[in-house]
């Protein structure tokens, strides 16, 4: 694609970079082109210099002093040919510029343009309705087209336009994209736990969490962000030494009230051997739960030291805390279950959650979203305008 750089050199001028119209080893003819505001010639909105430089080999191109026409005598003259290929590039690049004068004016700053080529104009302007006429008839190519504008949307040092444009789409038809990518991210994420169940790698599953925040937010009965993934919430000596990290610190997005959330993996075991008509739960449950309740009580106790001069945080006044563990298809029968029941709701502020419980609450959200038919999700995503 050709490219166009410019760099305002005052209000009414713009310089814009060197046009390379022959080269070989030790001579270059150049053209060096301004855009102007010319106000005794508005159209003509375009001067430049040619530059013929010689030099030898192993040096580098520099700009030399002007041989000026005026030292021309009488009988004498210069002759400078341009081939029909030179021509033809000078031709599209004073086109390029006049074209940038015409749509921005004298260019302010430092500017990049690039040409449109042939098939991406034709794009722009295809009507909305033949737009999604094509897109609907190959929709490997709209993922496609998709794809790369959203790496692009996501590199721009300024997304400022962008939002522009997409503040022009009707309310609607955004809040149908965000419900549509919203059902797909908890899909994949109910995958991610269907493949993965008998996974006993903790760090996978903190990543998965932290990845798919939106179901630690079912955890709570309030909506839930996280802060951050483990956490310091204090306890270190003297010595710099016993710091507290929780897995997530999260806090209710209206009144700022912190949780703590400890993690352990589908695979930890609930509970541990039979004490005579019951069971006993794990030391890897109970140790769970006094972790999370030490975790709480050090959050409160160290509450001013960690919020620094960040007031705005989170607050501490008395923190909820789940316990993320385990899997209930380890229950297997009656007695089993009742024993993990009356263990788990004797902690007044503190829940513990089974991994298929907290996944079963997202997937019932999916079910939820889905209760109508799949064709009418379709063509909810359909209708949005892009």
């Amino acid at each position: 694609m050709t490219e166009i750089q410019t760099k305002s050199t005052s209000r009414n001028t713009a310089q814009a970079n060197d046009t390379v119209l022959r080269e070989t080893e030790s001579i270059r003819l150049i053209f060096r082109p301004a855009i102007v505001e010319n106000s005794a010639n508005p159209a003509a909105a375009v001067r430049g210099v040619f530059l013929y430089q010689r030099k030898a080999r192993s040096d580098t191109w520099v700009d030399f002093e002007t041989i000026p026409l005026t030292s021309v005598k009488s009988g004498e003259g210069f002759r400078l040919e341009l081939r029909s290929e030179e021509l033809l590039g000078l031709y599209q690049v004073l086109g390029g510029l006049y074209c940038i004068k015409s749509e921005q004016g004298v260019p302010l700053g430092r500017k990049r343009f690039v040409e449109v080529t042939p098939p991406l104009e034709r794009l722009q302007q295809l009507s909305r309705e033949d737009f999604s006429t094509a897109l609907n008839a190959n929709r490997a190519l709209g993922r496609h087209l998709l794809t790369k504008l959203l790496a692009w949307a996501a590199a721009l040092d300024d997304a400022s336009t962008l939002v522009e444009k997409l503040l022009e789409v009707a309310p609607s038809s955004l809040a149908k994209l965000n419900a549509a990518i919203g059902l797909q991210r908890l899909r994949e994420a109910l995958a991610t736990w269907d493949a993965n169940r008998d996974n006993t790698d903790e760090e996978f599953w903190q990543r998965q969490l932290t990845e798919n925040s939106f179901v630690l937010e079912h955890v709570f009965s309030w909506p839930a962000s996280i802060v951050a993934g483990k956490a310091y919430v204090g306890g270190k000596s003297v010595l710099n030494a016993g710091g507290n990290l929780v897995d997530f610190l999260l806090r209710n997005r209206l009144t700022q009230s912190a949780a703590l959330i400890e993690i352990k993996t589908p695979g930890t075991p609930l509970l541990g051997g039979r004490y005579r008509q019951t069971y006993n739960v794990s030391t890897e449950l109970s140790g769970a739960v006094m972790q999370a309740l030490n975790y709480r009580h050090s959050l409160q106790d160290n509450y001013r030291q960690i919020q620094g001069h960040s007031d705005d945080l989170f607050d501490s006044f008395d923190p909820q805390c789940a316990v993320i563990i385990g899997n209930t298809r380890q229950l297997g029968d009656r007695q089993k279950t009742k024993a993990f029941e009356l263990f788990r709701h004797q902690f007044p502020g503190l829940a513990v959650i089974p991994f298929d419980e907290l996944f079963d609450k997202a997937r019932k959200l999916v079910e939820l979203l889905e209760q109508e038919p799949n064709q009418e999700m379709e063509r909810l995503v359909d209708e949005v305008p892009f």
